[in-house]
This record gives structure tokens, sequence and C-alpha cells, in this order.
């Protein structure tokens, strides 16, 4: 399993307020931008699966939003069904759990609590009503 972080937090520069590490200060950080509460350690998520509609999306710490939609086509007269993979172009900071569970990226609006990089057109926060699969870290 896969040990806490948040993408760029050693590089933020941020101060760490009294907070054992960067990592913390980024996380507590990234959940007030959020309007999340920070969760303990051993519950802080690093992975969701969900769904959009037909599209089925997963969400993990430290990697770009990925997905997948099924293509149903008809051709002489036989349908198939192919998967069209789909990808995110922003990077996830952090999960949060809640009603909703609230992913943060590195969009615009997180931009001033970690280094920016690129920006994608999705919305930041994403919202999440039902996951169908949560992981957590190893704390």
């Amino acid at each position: 399993m896969t040990t806490f972080f948040v993408p760029g937090a050693a590089d933020a520069g941020l101060p760490d307020a009294g907070l054992p590490d960067a990592n913390e200060a980024a996380y507590r950080r990234l959940a007030g931008l959020a309007g999340a509460v920070p969760a303990a350690p051993g519950r802080r998520i690093r992975r969701v699966a969900f769904k959009v509609g037909r599209e089925s999306w997963t969400a993990e710490v430290g990697r770009k939003m990925a997905g997948t939609r099924p293509e149903h086509r008809r051709r002489r007269g036989e349908f198939t069904t192919t998967t069209e993979r789909l990808s995110g172009h922003a990077t996830v900071l952090a999960i949060f759990e809640g009603t909703p569970f609230v992913i943060v990226t590195d969009e615009e609006q997180a931009a001033s609590a970690l280094p920016a990089s690129e920006s994608s057109p999705s919305t930041n926060p994403i919202l999440v009503d039902k996951p169908s699969r949560i992981a957590h870290f190893a704390d």
C-alpha cells in the first residue's frame, strides 16, 4: 500500500504552521480550500472509482483522472461494444470523504495551495455522490 502524500507538497514551500511535515500542511490547506474536513491518519483516501452517466472514472492521488465509456455500434445487423478510454488533464491532489466526496485537482482553484501545473477544462473540486470503490493510504 502507498504511504500518505500530497503531490508537490515538498516543493510548495508552505510554512508548516506547527504541523509535522509539508504533506500535513498541504493536506489541511487543500481541505480548507475545498470546504472539506481533513481525515485522520489511516482514514485518508488514496483512490475512488465512480460513475458519471455511462462513464466509469478513477481518481487516484498523484495521477491524472482516467476513465472508460462503452461505445455501442451497429454494423451489418450486428451490435458491437467497444470501450473508449478517457483521460483528464489535471492531477488529483487529495480526496476527502463526505456527502458528497470531494476530489481536489491541480486546477486553477487549487493553485494557491500548491505549485501550478497544466490546467484542464474540468471543474475543481469534483463532487462525487456515490463512489463504487474506495482505497485508503497506508498511514
